[in-house]
């Protein structure tokens, strides 16, 4: 019923009690008719104006899942690409390392690919979506406690923990980096530089071994990473497919 119509019967029953030429008895007849049908009318307005509401926010809801696990599934194939760069990286460390130990150094191919020493892939991601729909109040949209839990965490935790780490590892290898080596090292014309020549040196030696567990940390971590996103993602197709 349209409100017009709610209202034509509120006056009604206004006039109704004004209306001096019917009884009391009458009148209270009729006025619970009146008062009975503005109830029903306000009652099925209300309710469809409440299911009207629940469509819009289920609405919502999964286009906003559906968007964040394209987001997440972009995340996850980033960082499977960091994990296979840095899989060269941890073989050079490794590698060079065997090689000091067993006295057997191939200067060449550890002076050819010395940019490893400061091969990087920081870890990014996009948190446009969810932190708009977090500021507009949304995320109580969600229905699914335990999906909306797993997805705060990837980004306000999880995630965030990642770029904070590489950081912190990559600016703390670059700066060591420029100390014992790339001020020291020698430099061909080629802009090989030659790090053969400073295994002696036990700063370098160091930097061998600290800085190569670090990459396998690094590796360890965003795979990890990877396959919570994708846990979450898997968890996102249940939601929108129930």
């Amino acid at each position: 019923m349209s409100e017009e119509k709610i209202i034509k019967h509120t006056e009604a029953a206004v006039h109704l009690i004004a209306n001096k030429e019917k009884t009391w008895r009458k009148k209270i007849l009729e006025l619970t008719e009146e008062i009975a049908i503005i109830i029903f009318a306000v009652s099925i307005t209300l309710a469809f104006h409440n299911w009207n509401d629940w469509r819009n926010e289920r609405k919502m809801e999964k286009e906003f899942l559906t968007g964040i696990k394209g987001d997440l599934k972009n995340e996850a194939q980033n960082l499977d690409y960091a994990v296979a760069n840095l899989n060269g990286t941890a073989h050079y460390y490794d590698t060079v390392w065997q090689q000091i130990n067993s006295h057997k150094v191939d200067a060449a191919y550890i002076d050819t690919n010395s940019w490893q020493l400061l091969n990087t892939v920081y870890f990014e991601f996009d948190n446009g979506r969810f932190e708009g729909f977090k500021s507009s109040g949304y995320l109580r949209l969600i229905e699914n406690q335990n999906l909306l839990k797993h997805i705060t965490s990837l980004y306000t935790t999880e995630m965030p923990f990642q770029v904070n780490a590489d950081e912190f590892i990559y600016g703390s290898r670059r700066t060591d980096y420029n100390t014992y080596i790339g001020m020291k090292a020698p430099m061909d014309s080629k802009k090989i530089v030659h790090v053969s020549q400073m295994l002696g040196d036990p700063a370098v030696r160091y930097q061998i071994v600290y800085y190569g567990n670090y990459i396998h940390e690094r590796i360890r971590q965003k795979k990890e990473l990877a396959k919570d996103i994708r846990s979450v993602v898997t968890e996102i197709d249940k939601e929108l497919n129930k």
